[in-house]
């Protein structure tokens, strides 16, 4: 690539190049309640991550609201449900998910969401490769946080206290 710039001149701010992206070389946190976003005129949600193989959204439902009918030829996507809710509809077969809830739509097959019920539905949608999604307003940017040093808690520990059970 020829430099059009003098040798010793750098671009105006306005030439310069963006700087290309780095993937996460550690560990990236994100409050979910910071992408949680209601339209009353359709479908809300925020685009929380994405990377160079997946992308993760949340999709936030008002009762009555629907996606409609989708295919993504290239991309797997993972529906997990994290509260109300959701009906799964493909050319075969309509799947209820509930709460802690998940749904595999491997690539190519048409489906839609809804939410026929009465309480809002918030739900993660997961897709590898992201390049067919379609493109969703940018959530807050995610910073990791760093905390004092805790003692460390199993992780099975942490699911019986967020989940219950014996314990």
């Amino acid at each position: 690539m020829v430099d059009p710039h003098p040798p010793g001149e750098q671009p105006r701010a306005d030439e310069a190049p963006e700087p290309a992206a780095t993937p996460p070389t550690r560990p990236v946190l994100a409050d979910l309640r910071d992408h949680v976003d209601f339209a009353d005129d359709g479908p809300g949600g925020r685009r929380v991550f994405t990377t160079d193989v997946m992308a993760l959204d949340l999709v936030c439902l008002q009762p009555g609201q629907h996606v409609g009918a989708r295919e993504y030829p290239s991309a797997d996507v993972v529906y997990t449900v994290l509260g109300g809710r959701a009906w799964v509809v493909t050319r075969d077969a309509e799947v209820t998910l509930e709460p802690m809830h998940a749904l595999l739509v491997p690539a190519g097959v048409t489906h839609g969401l809804r939410n026929d019920a009465a309480d809002p539905l918030l739900l993660h949608a997961t897709a590898s490769p992201p390049e067919d999604l379609p493109l969703l307003a940018e959530g807050p940017i995610a910073r990791p946080v760093h905390r004092g040093e805790r003692p460390r808690v199993g992780l099975l520990d942490r699911l019986r206290r967020v989940l219950g059970g014996p314990g």
